[in-house]
C-alpha cells in the first residue's frame, strides 16, 4: 500500500531522537530498509545517525520484496488494515527487523498469529512515552498510547530491555 493511500491519521513520522535511544543496539555494518518512505525524513535521520538505510516512495510491498537489504527498520502505519498485512509479510520474509508499535498491538490476535512460531521476538521499552511528528501540524504528536520497539533476530542482550 503506497503512502498516498494512507489516511491522514496514519501519517506520523519518527523523531531522530527516537532512533538515537536504541542506536547502541543497531549494527552499523548492515544495510537497513524502511519500507514506509513517508517524506523520506526517517531514512535521512537514520543515515545521519550512521545507519545505512534505504527506501523508496513506492508501494511498501514492492520495496519489501524487491530491494536488497539485511534488516527492516520502520515506524509503520498503526491502522489495522495496513498493519495486519505488513506483519504477515514480515513473517513470510523472516528477516531481522525492529519496529515501533503501540504496546497494545503485541497483544492483538493478528500479532500473535503472525509471530507465534518466533522465539526471537524481543521488546525494548523506552524510558519515556514516544512522541511523533505530525506533518499536518507544527506540533509533535504525543499519543494517548504507549509505544515500544519490537525486534526480531536482532540478538539483543535480553528479551525485554528497559531504556
Amino acid at each position: 500500500m503506497a503512502l498516498n493511500n494512507l489516511q491522514e491519521n496514519d501519517e506520523y513520522y519518527t523523531k531522530k531522537e527516537t532512533w538515537s535511544d536504541i542506536l547502541r543496539f543497531l549494527p552499523r555494518d548492515k544495510l537497513y530498509l524502511d519500507p514506509f518512505y513517508g517524506d523520506g525524513g526517517n531514512i535521512n535521520n537514520l543515515n545521519e545517525l550512521g545507519i545505512n538505510c534505504i527506501g523508496a516512495d513506492l508501494d511498501y510491498q514492492e520495496v519489501l520484496f524487491n530491494f536488497n537489504y539485511e534488516i527492516i527498520i520502520t515506524n509503520s502505519p498503526f491502522s489495522k488494515n495496513i498493519l495486519i498485512e505488513f506483519l504477515y509479510n514480515l513473517s513470510a520474509i523472516n528477516k531481522p527487523f525492529i519496529l515501533i508499535l503501540p504496546v497494545s498491538k503485541i497483544f492483538s490476535k493478528y500479532f500473535k498469529q503472525a509471530f507465534r512460531q518466533y522465539k526471537d521476538i524481543q521488546i525494548i521499552i523506552p524510558a519515556r512515552r514516544m512522541s511523533f511528528i505530525n506533518p499536518n501540524s507544527n506540533n509533535k504528536s504525543n499519543p494517548s498510547f504507549c509505544c515500544c520497539y519490537v525486534a526480531y533476530k536482532m540478538d539483543l542482550p535480553s528479551d525485554i530491555l528497559f531504556l
